[in-house]
């Protein structure tokens, strides 16, 4: 059966689908890739139909393999800024008008440290004189945000939260090792141990993206121009 869609809408979406596909290369995503995508996408989300979905599903693939990435070459920094670190937080002082950004990799004690006077600790001064507002989420906690806002199907959401867990699982394995060559370590293991470490590892399976884009397509297909 035909759907009524607006042409200049799904040619718009399918074009940022196509992008999307150039894009899939471990080497080349980083988050700020994913991002730039999420900002693209989220300018144009409207009626949050089934093309809708598929990309914000899609796109959330991406991200998943970005992180799982990082997780299997314990690069904890980068795995903590796709799943805990804010992208944006502003903090707002009592007194000033504009809110100051806060230094993403800085803790606010260090960043604020000249702020306190000689009656007031940083932290007591931080805590009665400022709020932090978290205006921008890490990017996967904000991505399944979006796919529940969507309407997305709850056993892809659910797929989604299991793999993320597996991350946080093997990057918290892993972390006890990173001050050490990860791929030495990973050489030196006896079976057992090499076994399990596999069984940890992050698996890229392509089937959810690659099923996304012909869901679209077909989609698309369907469609009747207004």
């Amino acid at each position: 059966m035909p759907f009524r869609c607006s042409s200049s809408r799904i040619d718009r979406l399918l074009e940022y689908n196509k992008n999307l596909e150039k894009q899939l290369d471990l080497l080349q995503l980083n988050e700020s890739v994913i991002e730039e995508n999420l900002e693209e996408l989220e300018s144009f989300l409207s009626v949050s139909d089934r093309i809708e979905q598929y990309s914000i599903c899609r796109l959330t693939e991406l991200a998943l393999f970005c992180a799982g990435n990082y997780a299997n070459n314990n690069c904890v920094t980068e795995v903590g800024d796709f799943l805990i670190n804010p992208r944006l937080i502003l903090v707002h002082i009592k007194g000033r008008t504009q809110p100051v950004i806060k230094e993403r990799y800085t803790p606010l004690p260090v960043q604020f440290k000249d702020w306190a006077s000689e009656n007031y600790s940083v932290g007591e001064w931080l805590k009665h004189n400022t709020i932090t507002e978290i205006v921008k989420k890490p990017i996967l906690p904000h991505l399944l945000e979006v796919l529940e806002i969507n309407n997305c199907h709850k056993t892809y959401i659910d797929s989604v939260k299991q793999r993320v867990n597996g991350i946080i699982d093997l990057l918290t394995h892993l972390s006890t090792y990173s001050r050490m060559n990860i791929e030495a370590w990973k050489s030196s293991l006896e079976e057992d141990d090499r076994i399990m470490m596999e069984k940890l590892s992050f698996k890229f399976d392509y089937r959810f993206f690659n099923d996304f884009g012909k869901k679209i397509q077909k989609y698309s297909e369907h469609c009747v121009a207004v």
